[in-house]
Formats: structure tokens, sequence, C-alpha cells
């Protein structure tokens, strides 16, 4: 039995744990569909709000009375997405690689919390200085351009903080664990190129916020390349499933 238990893949024993086991290919499907539901739908729900300028930031909310509820499912979208990770880091077999995947997991989880409380803060606190904007006066509408610019910086720094957790450090460490995995090397080093940039770029703007345009990092990395990733990897998951099957 002593034997046994060693030569048990560290996945069999966190199924053992969690409860009944998953099949290898309902696995790999459901996380696979996860992956690929979570980015299309944060992608089509995220918003290019010109955080920069607070007027302009103001008028945007203005024009878009879904804001709110954009936020909401932002948050939902992306805890999807973190599912479909989970469902990546069972599928891991080699007990380097299934450590890199809980880490990336704890990660992204800790990630997401600062996210959601971040996007929620955001989302409702624009709108309600974007409704006081359009009824107030030219001197009240200069303090209110200035309370949007105040939420702005509040924000800025968790923003940066959720970017490196959720999005730069469990793509930089699931590139790592796939190349010790059986996963496509293609995946694993675009993943370790996009995590390791995202994750220094956020820390770089976090540090110096002059270091270039933001919008590099949220308009193209987090929210285009970083998707396009997690996508990938969600369709190679589905990929892997139908093999399973076939077994």
């Amino acid at each position: 039995m002593a034997a046994s238990d060693a030569g048990a893949r560290p996945t069999d024993r966190a199924d053992l744990r969690a409860g009944p086991v998953l099949a290898a290919a309902l696995n790999l499907k459901s996380g696979g569909v996860c992956l690929i539901a979570g980015p299309v739908i944060f992608r089509v729900l995220h918003g290019d709000t010109p955080a920069a300028d607070a007027e302009a930031a103001l008028n945007f909310v203005r024009n878009r009375p879904i804001y709110p509820a954009v936020h909401i499912f932002a948050v939902l979208a992306a805890l999807v997405s973190l599912i479909g990770l989970l469902a990546l880091t069972r599928s891991l077999g080699r007990p380097a690689s299934w450590l890199m995947g809980q880490a990336a997991v704890i990660s992204g989880t800790v990630g997401l919390a600062i996210f959601g409380v971040e996007s929620t803060s955001e989302g409702l606190a624009l709108p309600e200085l974007a409704r006081a904007a359009s009824n107030a006066d030219p001197s009240q509408q200069a303090e209110l351009v200035r309370a949007a610019r105040a939420v702005a910086a509040v924000t800025y720094g968790p923003s940066l903080v959720a970017i490196a957790l959720l999005i730069g450090a469990p793509l930089l460490l699931f590139g790592i664990a796939m190349l010790l995995d059986e996963y496509p090397s293609w995946l694993a080093w675009a993943g370790v190129v996009i995590g390791g940039v995202t994750t220094l770029a956020a820390v770089g703007l976090f540090l110096v916020p002059s270091l270039f345009p933001g919008f590099l990092l949220y308009g193209v990395l987090a929210s285009v390349v970083a998707q396009l990733w997690l996508l990938t990897t969600g369709m190679v998951m589905l990929r892997r499933s139908r093999g399973q099957e076939k077994v």
C-alpha cells in the first residue's frame, strides 16, 4: 500500500481529498470550455475607459448605463477562467508541474479577490460621479472631475497588483509547468513570455507610473494577448479531451 501511495500522481491524491474522481476527459473538456468562455466574455465586456483623462472617463461612463453590470460580469468571467486554470492543474501529471499549477491557482485566487474589490469599486463610483456631473454647474463639475481623478488614483495600484497576480504570475507559472509536462512547448513558452512580460510591466508601472503608456498593459497585454493565450489553452485542452475519450 505504501508503494502504491508513493507512486500515485499528485492529481490522484487531490481527487481523493476533494471527493469523487473526475474522469480525465471530463476534466479537460470542462476546463477547456471555461478557458474559452471566460476570456471571450471578458474581452466582450471590457471597455476602454480613458482612465488617464478624468473628464473623458465621466463622459464615457455617462454614455454607458450598463457600466456597473459590466464590472460584475467581468469579475465573474475572470472567475470562470480561474476555474479553467484549476482544471488545467488537475491535468498535469508530474509532481513539479502540479506544484507549479497549484501556485498559479493560488496567485490567481488572490488576484481575483483584489480585482473584484477594485473593479466593483470603480464600477459604482464613476457612474455616481457621472450622473452628478450631468446635472451640475461648471464649478461643481470641476470638483466632480477631481473626484473622478481621485477614484482613478485609488484604484490604480490595486489594478496593477491584480493584473500581476491574476494574469501575469499564473501564465508564467503555467508556462513553466507545461514545459515540465506533456503540453505543446510553443504554448508553454508563450505562457512564460506573456506572463513574465505582463508581471514585469505591472510591477514597473506600479513603481514608475510614467514608465510607458498604461494602455499597452491594460488594453493590449492583459485584455488581448493574455486572453488569447487562455483561449488557445482551452482549445488545446478540448483537443486532448477527445484523445482521452478514445483511450
